[in-house]
């Protein structure tokens, strides 16, 4: 069948009124490299962009798009609440940073859990705690951090607001001074991915024409960051998922893991399917950019 679609792409090929622009992926876990990618012209006269993604949890060659937000808008946060050290002895002589970095920890969860509607997809982890080296020294301060995720870019936003009143406040609450870091510079913030209905649509008469109904699995949303995000902001685009999964060759593992292995019967089925894709559209539409 895919030998079939390729024959039929290469015949009409010559009919095709377009350009199709193929994007590499520099930067994509956490250096936000497709912002700099729009700085360098890659979406100049563009108007739609497609992505795939491997995903590991479903069987080789299965298709699952999804529309509207997919994929969480991510940030993280660095924190520093500053006291005074001393003598574990003599406490009302100290200003313990480690009581109001506790604090603060513990009111952060409040945020997601009592300020946001439930039915909102929200994440609010702190995921490291530095402070002190010593069992009778209370230190001067105590450093923490973590992630903030949410399905919309404006919920991440308020998020940020938030983390850094809740922070600033725990610790003038102890009398601690407290400073917060967003990492917008080093680790800028990313959007969420929100995949547009029409290309969704597109997408799915491809797979069902190209691969067959049961190709087709509605997608799932995940509160992972993707900077593809950063495209969608200025065109309308769809990121979709293309299964790996196959146990006879050991491709049963996630992306981030050092047991990753990849089963490459999905390459010709996934170029197959960009190639569709791309020259469904133009056709489609005649006179205009593509890219993906």
């Amino acid at each position: 069948m895919l030998l079939g679609a390729a024959k039929l792409l290469n015949q009409r090929k010559h009919q095709l009124k377009g350009t199709v622009r193929l994007l590499f992926q520099p930067a994509e876990e956490g250096g936000a490299g497709a912002s700099y990618m729009i700085k360098d012209g890659a979406l100049e006269n563009v108007e739609a962009i497609f992505a795939m993604h491997i995903d590991y949890t479903e069987p080789t060659g299965t298709v699952m798009p999804h529309p509207g937000p997919t994929q969480a808008a991510v940030n993280f946060f660095e924190a520093r609440i500053e006291g005074k050290g001393g003598d574990a002895s003599v406490p009302h002589l100290t200003v313990d940073p480690i009581i109001a970095a506790s604090s603060a920890i513990l009111s952060l969860q409040q945020i997601v859990s009592r300020e946001i509607d439930p039915l909102y997809s929200q994440v609010l982890s702190t995921t490291f705690v530095k402070g002190g080296a010593s069992n009778d020294v209370s230190p001067q301060f105590v450093e923490f951090g973590g992630t903030i995720r949410s399905l919309t870019t404006d919920g991440l936003e308020r998020l940020q607001r938030r983390v850094t009143e809740v922070i600033q406040g725990q610790a003038a609450i102890h009398r601690c001074n407290a400073t917060v870091n967003m990492n917008n510079d080093g680790f800028p913030m990313y959007p969420a991915v929100i995949n547009d209905v029409k290309l969704h649509h597109h997408v799915e008469k491809i797979v069902k024409s190209l691969l067959g109904p049961d190709k087709l699995v509605k997608g799932k949303k995940i509160m992972a960051g993707e900077d593809f995000a950063f495209y969608q902001q200025l065109v309308p685009g769809i990121m979709f998922g293309i299964g790996i999964r196959n146990e006879e060759v050991g491709s049963v593992h996630p992306a981030h893991s050092s047991y990753f292995f990849v089963d490459e019967d999905v390459l010709p089925i996934g170029a197959a399917l960009h190639t569709a894709i791309a020259e469904s559209y133009l056709v489609k539409h005649g006179n205009v950019s593509n890219s993906w």
